[in-house]
């Protein structure tokens, strides 16, 4: 794979690892992406910072014909010891076979708004007006792939102050663009709180857009406690009082548990409902966990339903999955 340059541009700046601190790490997001999700009644930030997580996932659908492309970037910052210590992975779907390109942690100082993402060894971050992210790179070696962000399609906040926005974008790999859409999602929490909950972004042609959420990993599988947003003809349909039902599993002899292919996501009222099934997966446990099931941490791609609307459109997308 050819190497290319960036390209350069008055409104855009690449954030280089040596000037982190003194950019406090170029800004990736919404108009002020500068600030995290809002808190639950709109109250500002803690001044004693007791450790939070704040997670920003950046998750790319193909729309192409020829081949199936995903690549989800998950950009994670947690606060609360005498530093700040960072997580940036990527992954790379193509087909059915997945390609764990990245994984990189480490930590800096603490600084006021460490929520920022920063770019880090081979991760390249392109920011242009009003700190919006124009594009996202991975550069190492022989291998390029840069993930580039267009205009906003649609934007719901949920109610503990999380934000999704859906953009066009194109992921360029060799010289050659592909179309998709992308989804820029942002969200915090105590780290007490545990891990944040299981999500999934679908997709059906340019008609329809959708995610669907668990609040959090501990008690996400009670009953209503998922909650979505589906973008439909332009427009904006949010549900609550979603229930997830896993509707088959496999054995996942690493973790000594099973995990879910097949799942039944369906309001109370039976509005909406997810019917959804396993196309590939990639899943790693983790060895070092206490105890005898051990925790789990991975993406499916999927394919199924969603019945929205009285409309019933055949979907194809991403579901994040944490078991702990």
């Amino acid at each position: 794979m050819r190497l290319r340059s960036v390209r350069p541009a008055a409104a855009s700046v690449i954030c280089a690892a040596a000037l982190a601190m003194t950019l406090a790490g170029c800004d990736a997001g919404v108009p002020d992406a500068g600030a995290p999700p809002a808190e639950p009644g709109g109250g500002p930030e803690p001044a004693a910072d007791t450790g939070r997580v704040y997670e920003r996932s950046l998750v790319f659908l193909g729309t192409g014909t020829d081949s199936v492309f995903g690549v989800p970037w998950l950009l994670s910052v947690r606060t609360g010891g005498d530093g700040v210590q960072r997580r940036n992975r990527g992954w790379f779907l193509r087909g059915d076979v997945w390609d764990p390109f990245h994984d990189d942690v480490w930590e800096t100082p603490s600084v006021r708004a460490p929520w920022r993402p920063l770019p880090h060894g081979p991760l390249r971050l392109v920011v242009g007006d009003g700190d919006a992210l124009e594009q996202i790179s991975f550069v190492e070696g022989g291998r390029r792939l840069d993930l580039t962000l267009d205009s906003s399609r649609a934007e719901w906040t949920g109610r503990r102050g999380e934000t999704f926005r859906f953009l066009g974008g194109g992921l360029v790999l060799a010289e050659r663009r592909v179309p998709g859409i992308v989804l820029d999602l942002n969200r915090t929490r105590d780290v007490a709180e545990g891990e944040g909950g299981n999500w999934v972004v679908l997709a059906s042609g340019d008609s329809l857009l959708a995610v669907l959420h668990a609040p959090l990993r501990e008690g996400s599988d009670a009953p209503g406690a998922w909650r979505g947003w589906v973008h439909l003809d332009f427009r904006d349909i949010p549900v609550a009082s979603l229930t997830s039902r896993w509707s088959a599993v496999r054995a996942f002899d690493r973790a000594r548990r099973d995990v879910p292919v097949g799942w039944t996501i369906a309001s109370s009222d039976g509005t909406v409902e997810a019917v959804l099934e396993a196309r590939s997966s990639i899943l790693a446990a983790d060895e070092e966990g206490d105890g005898p099931l051990r925790p789990v941490d991975g993406w499916f791609e999927v394919d199924g339903t969603l019945l929205v609307d009285g409309g019933e459109y055949p979907v194809h997308g991403l579901f994040r999955h944490t078991q702990g």
